[in-house]
Order: C-alpha cells, then sequence, then structure tokens
C-alpha cells in the first residue's frame, strides 16, 4: 500500500538537544540539576511523566525538586527555557527534506513533551514545518501509553499500513510497528532517506 504520511519524532531526530549543557548551566546558577530522568528520585520522575501527559505543567516538578530550598521558581522556570532554547539545534538536512516531503505526503510530528519545551518550539519556529504536531501534554499520552498511536492515526484518518513513523527509540518503534505501522529507527540522516526509499518515500 502506498504511503501517505510521515510522523517524525522531534528531539534527537529533527532537533539536537544538549542535555548536559542545559544541565551544567542549571547547575551554576541555582545548584539544582534539569537531568530529572537521571538525577531524582521516582515521585520525581513520576511527577515529570505527568507534566509530560498535561496532568501539571512543568513548573510543579520544579517546585517538588527546590522545596527545600530559598529560590525563586519563576526565575527557575524562566532560565530553564532560555537554556534550553539555547542549546537546540535544528536538524537541518531533515528540515530541508521535510520541506520536500510535504509536496507529497502529509508530514506530522510526535513528540513526548512537557509545556515548557512546547513553548519554546513554537517560539523558535521548530513545529512550522508539519501539517500536523501532536504533543503528549495535549494528547494526554505519551508515545509508550496504550492507544497513543492509535488516536493520531485517527485524527489523521490513515491506517497504519500508510504511514511511517521516525524515532530515535526502540521501545516507541516497537509501539508503531506492533499495530501495523512503517518505521524507522532513527542513527542518521543518511540512513533514514536510504529507509525512506525502501517504502517509496522519496
Amino acid at each position: 500500500m502506498k504511503i501517505k504520511a510521515i510522523i517524525f519524532d522531534l528531539g534527537s531526530v529533527c532537533l539536537k538537544i544538549d542535555w548536559n549543557e542545559i544541565d551544567k548551566k542549571m547547575m551554576e546558577k541555582f545548584g539544582i540539576s534539569s537531568l530529572i530522568r537521571t538525577n531524582y528520585n521516582k515521585n520525581i520522575n513520576n511527577l515529570y511523566d505527568k507534566s509530560i501527559r498535561g496532568e501539571v505543567p512543568l513548573i510543579k516538578v520544579f517546585e517538588e525538586i527546590i522545596k527545600d530550598k530559598n529560590l525563586n521558581i519563576n526565575e527557575i522556570v524562566d532560565y530553564y527555557k532560555e537554556k534550553y532554547k539555547e542549546n537546540k539545534k535544528e536538524n537541518k538536512e531533515l528540515t530541508n527534506l521535510i520541506k520536500k516531503l510535504k509536496t507529497r505526503f502529509k508530514i506530522a510530528c510526535l513528540t513526548d513533551t512537557n509545556d515548557v519545551h512546547f513553548q519554546a518550539h513554537e517560539e523558535q519556529g521548530h513545529l512550522d514545518g508539519f501539517d500536523y504536531v501532536f504533543a503528549s501534554f495535549k494528547t494526554g499520552k505519551m508515545k509508550k501509553d496504550n492507544g497513543a498511536f492509535e488516536d493520531i492515526l485517527k485524527e489523521m484518518n490513515l491506517p497504519p499500513e500508510e504511514v511511517v513513523f521516525v524515532d530515535d527509540n526502540e521501545k516507541n518503534i516497537h509501539n508503531a510497528k506492533s499495530i501495523g505501522m512503517k518505521t524507522v529507527l532513527f542513527k542518521d540522516n543518511q540512513r533514514l532517506i536510504k529507509e525512506l526509499n525502501n517504502f517509496g518515500v522519496k
């Protein structure tokens, strides 16, 4: 069946984010880490997941992190967002490819993200090239959640076999493949182009 749409992951595919540099700046200024998955307990990680599903804003996660410290929460979130924007680079080769593909295919991005990261993407124009933008904090589902991909396909009005999903995470690829979507595990631009060609996406 002919491919009609391509869905791209945002972070680590369309954008390269230097999380360690962001963390370094946060440590220097406030003495707190922004590497939430690595440096905090299960409760804070669960709260972070809630921010990604849109159940709480990201500010609540930082409030929990600094609850025993005399720090200004708004200053922290504003600074974090600023550093996030500064340490985010566009994959320009892929952006150019997407522009070409957009003339023949529906193009979407699917991102596990929170309100602050999403605002940064919007402000920097990193969402402008997509026909559809699916952000977990708006849909209420992360890629690992049941029904996440089915909901997106329903909104795009396409069967899974007509859609290619591109992501750098093997679990996300497995979930998409399990419902019949075509998939590409992203390693680099050259391999992506080759694998898209194999699906007739040129």
